[in-house]
């Protein structure tokens, strides 16, 4: 059984996370702030933005193998079963 983390993402197109965090009220305000942050410097507007949860899963040894190996990428084999939990608007500078 895994723990859930939370990971916001400021653009879903991009389809990178910006960060993680183990709250959804963590994340949400640093998602927030970031969004504020963008916006008053770079003076557009920001887009739609998500959070989701995954389950955490600690990674076994022919896991943690593959990785040092550059066989594969370890958020890949220990976040599990995303799902969308919030969507943050457009902000407007």
């Amino acid at each position: 059984m895994g723990i859930t983390v939370y990971a916001y993402s400021v653009d879903p197109a991009a389809s990178t996370f910006t960060g993680f965090g183990n709250s959804i009220e963590g994340v949400v305000e640093e998602l927030r702030k970031v969004r504020a942050e963008i916006a008053l410097e770079d003076d557009y507007e920001v887009p739609v933005s998500e959070v989701y949860a995954f389950d955490l899963y600690r990674p076994d040894r022919d896991q943690l193998i593959a990785v040092l190996s550059g066989d594969a990428d370890l958020g890949d084999l220990i976040l599990k079963n995303k799902r969308l939990v919030m969507t943050e608007p457009p902000v407007s500078a």
